[in-house]
């Protein structure tokens, strides 16, 4: 074999990896925006739940101010969703997480409460969970199969500022 055609074989194989090492880059960057699957939500169960089911776990309760500095910190709760209320359907809400879409369920007796700046929570009603709010979700996942997420307490974020 000729050097010459030596050359233009290593040429176009290094070419050939480099289209695939871009294609491999840009498959991952867009998989990692928007996921496998842009649409579909992770469905976290479709039953209503008992208030047997519901109740196995105690209420995490409101969140409390800030101890003074030097102070021991009591462990706050931590949400189990973090989002943006997509929609609204009854008792079922999905919320646009930075996993992707996640659907859950309002359990009996619901608390909703609004976060202020720097303030004490305060109470507020179900009729302001609408699509565009932003909502922390305190709640369980029910160990029956389809690891569902029942609400017991759900808090209005502030409103981010685009």
């Amino acid at each position: 074999m000729s050097r010459e055609r030596t050359v233009l074989i290593a040429t176009g194989t290094a070419l050939i990896v480099v289209v695939v090492a871009i294609a491999a880059f840009s498959l991952g960057v867009y998989v990692g925006v928007h996921g496998l699957t842009e649409e579909a939500p992770a469905v976290a169960g479709q039953r209503p739940a008992t208030a047997a089911q519901v109740g196995v776990q105690a209420d995490p309760g409101p969140v409390q101010p800030e101890p003074a500095a030097g102070a021991a910190q009591p462990a706050r709760p931590q949400p189990q969703l973090i989002g943006r209320v997509r929609s609204r359907s009854g008792a079922t809400i999905t919320l646009e997480t930075s996993e992707g879409p996640r659907l859950f369920q309002l359990g009996p007796n619901v608390q909703v409460s609004q976060a202020v700046e720097g303030q004490p929570e305060v109470p507020a009603s179900l009729d302001q969970v609408q699509p565009g709010r932003h909502l922390a979700v305190f709640g369980q996942f029910v160990a029956d199969g389809g690891g569902r997420l029942i609400a017991r307490r759900l808090v209005l974020l502030p409103q981010v500022q685009p």
